[in-house]
Parts: C-alpha cells; structure tokens; sequence
C-alpha cells in the first residue's frame, strides 16, 4: 500500500453509529487502550519518535492494531509525525477545537501565525512542541486538527483540506479570544 492509506483521515470526525471510523479515530482508540492497560514502554517510544528518525516498532504494532498494516516511506513518515503528536497525551485527546484550547494555554497570535503559516520540517516540529505544550498544560488535547495540518503538508491533493483546517484554526482561535475579551470586560464593569 502506498500513500493511499492517507485518505483515510480525510473522513468526517461525524461519524454514525455504524459507521466505519477514521484511521486518526482508530488510532486515537488505540493510544487510550495503551494508556489504560499501562503500556509506558510502548507510549514512551511513540512519545519520543522524531521526524528523521525510524519508527519503533511500537508504532507499527499500533498501525496493525487500527487496522493500517502496510504503508509506503512516505505515508510512514507521516502517520509517525501524526502518531507522535496524539501519544504526548493519549489519556485526554479529543477531536477538535484547536483554536480555543491554544488559547486557554496562553498561546499568542504570533505563535499561531508560525504554526499555521509553517510548511515541511518547521511544521512537524511546531506541531509536536504545540502538542507537548498543551499536554503540558492539563487541556485536552484536539488531535485532528494538528494531525491534518502534518498528513496534508506538502500534498496537492489535499491542500484545499489544509487551508480549510488552518482557517477553522484561525477562526476558532480568535473566536476565543472574543469570548475571553467579552467576559473580562464584563467582569471589569
């Protein structure tokens, strides 16, 4: 299999009951299962992955367990970014908003703009230091959005899908900034 394995985490975060879940979806299952059963061997070495290393054999266990047994270099190189990202907190991950929890944890609009305007190498590591970030703070952690910006990058065919998820980024992310403005201007007075 080849980079085909990708169009899987373009599915909608709305699934069904019945449906067939996004591979992102599947994998995020399994990262919560590793973490229930107290896995810290197998979640470390998923934590630690780097954009020029291999990846451990964990991962690879977890792509077979969410149903993604054979993927060509470059679909590898990108799951591991993605993989990589959603094992900083495996206990807490949701699947979106973004926006609104890069804004409860302080982040300013100039780290935005780096994160959103970030391509290649700079956007894996911004999008991992991101994620340890808001681990770090206690928030959940929103996959999909940060998963998609590394899945999408540098692909033509799905560079419509990246602008959309960095302008709902953006959009969220200053609608909570309304919100956080209303509601201390509301206390002031």
């Amino acid at each position: 299999m080849t980079d085909e394995i990708e169009n899987d985490a373009a599915t909608s975060g709305d699934d069904q009951p019945g449906e067939k879940k996004s591979l992102l979806e599947r994998i995020a299952t399994e990262l919560w299962r590793l973490n229930e059963s107290e896995a810290t061997g197998e979640l470390a070495a998923l934590r630690r992955m780097r954009r020029h290393d291999v990846p451990p054999a964990a991962f690879y266990r977890l792509m077979a367990r969410a149903g993604a047994y054979e993927m060509g270099p470059h679909c590898v190189r990108r799951w591991a970014h993605a993989v990589a990202i959603m094992a900083q907190r495996p206990d807490s991950l949701k699947a979106s908003g973004l926006g609104e929890a890069l804004k409860c944890i302080g982040f300013s609009e100039r780290r935005l703009d780096m994160l959103l305007y970030a391509r290649g190498p700079a956007l894996y590591d911004l999008a991992l230091r991101t994620a340890v970030r808001i681990a770090k703070s206690g928030e959940q952690l929103p996959y999909r959005d940060l998963c998609h910006l590394v899945l999408y990058d540098d692909r033509r065919d799905k560079a419509r899908e990246a602008d959309d998820v960095r302008i709902r980024v953006a959009q969220s992310f200053l609608r909570a900034s309304d919100k956080a403005t209303d509601a201390a201007t509301a206390a002031a007075t």
